[in-house]
């Protein structure tokens, strides 16, 4: 048992004495080991410091424009407002140019009317249904009538009148009833009688 027990003693003072690296083949691998693995390393790093360079520059690319952002955030706000205003104006002279086309028909029916009434003569119902004029009035002469009838026969805006009714009362008033096309785009005019008002 001694003997046994020196034995392995001197094996754990030959393995004591012995180098952690051998100089054999195993120490050229460790070598290819070793320098595979600082490449490995120098190329995490270099890769690294590459996209931390990269992240870095984003970075301060991100607050410029954060800073150039907020600089002109008021500017944009205002140019959206602007747009607003311009779309809501526009919709309203939209709106007034539909009325003012709208108002067209009537107004100009009523400015030819007044234009073709002679002395004489006054209405006492006027209507538009669609493009087709009524008129009601009195007289006191049928000279009166006659003008009015030519006066519209004249305008560029009605075709010939059609005189439906013309009466004359106890009084020796004339009461008329006439009807007659109206036209928004002008014919050419014809002359006026006289005694027209002016």
């Amino acid at each position: 048992m001694i003997k046994i027990n020196l034995m392995v003693e001197a094996r754990a003072e030959r393995a004591a004495r012995a180098p952690l690296i051998s100089f054999g083949a195993a120490k050229v691998n460790n070598y290819i080991l070793l320098g595979l693995i600082v490449l490995g390393l120098a190329f995490v790093g270099l890769r690294y410091w590459k996209l931390s360079s990269t992240l870095a520059s984003i970075k301060a690319e991100i607050v410029v424009n954060q800073r150039e952002y907020d600089r002109l955030k008021p500017i944009i706000a205002e140019v959206e407002a602007f747009k607003k205003k311009n779309a809501e104006l526009k919709h309203k002279i939209e709106v007034i140019e539909q009325l003012k086309q709208n108002q067209y028909g009537p107004v100009r029916v009523m400015d030819e009317v007044s234009k073709a009434l002679p002395d004489l003569l006054w209405l006492t119902n006027m209507g538009l249904t669609g493009n087709v004029l009524s008129l009601q009035g009195q007289a006191l002469n049928e000279n009166a009538v006659a003008n009015f009838i030519s006066n519209l026969a004249a305008s560029p805006f009605f075709a010939e009148p059609s005189l439906k009714i013309m009466s004359q009362d106890d009084r020796g008033v004339f009461t008329f009833d006439l009807s007659c096309t109206f036209t928004q785009t002008p014919r050419e005019a014809a002359p006026a009688v006289s005694g027209q008002r002016s």
